[in-house]
């Protein structure tokens, strides 16, 4: 069966990313679609599902490639690279997967993004678009 994931495990994704992924993204060739993407603040909303809307703060598009779950050291292999669309297959200790982004203009994207983690399928859409600038950290 396949599940939807919720948004904490989108949190956490974005967070292993930047933390623990970092080095493996940054080995990848360009992604030409995602090259495309403004950076700033987003608003995405699950496809098929009446939660509500999610922002997320993007400063490197390529956090959208294991959007919505933790990662470590990953193996990639780019699938479509093209103007309007990246498809990449990943492999990661305790998971694998296939994410696609499908850029309509710098400011409106599609994210589908499915696989296995921990033995557990996963399959999430997403619409997103551009709301405006990063907001700060508000201090603890």
């Amino acid at each position: 069966m396949i599940t939807k994931r919720g948004w904490g495990r989108a949190a956490l994704g974005a967070v292993g990313l930047t933390l623990g992924g970092g080095l493996a993204i940054a080995a990848l060739p360009a992604l030409t679609a995602l090259a495309r993407v403004e950076h700033g603040q987003w608003e995405l909303k699950a496809i098929g599902s009446n939660d509500a809307t999610r922002t997320l703060c993007i400063t490197d598009p390529r956090v959208l490639i294991h959007y919505g779950h933790d990662v470590g050291q990953c193996q990639h292999s780019v699938i479509t690279n093209d103007t309007n669309t990246t498809t990449l297959h990943y492999a990661c200790r305790g998971s694998h997967g296939q994410t696609t982004v499908k850029v309509a203009t710098p400011r409106s994207f599609n994210l589908e993004t499915q696989g296995i983690i921990n033995g557990a399928p996963f399959e999430d859409e997403y619409e997103a678009r551009l709301i405006g600038s990063c907001t700060p950290a508000k201090p603890r």
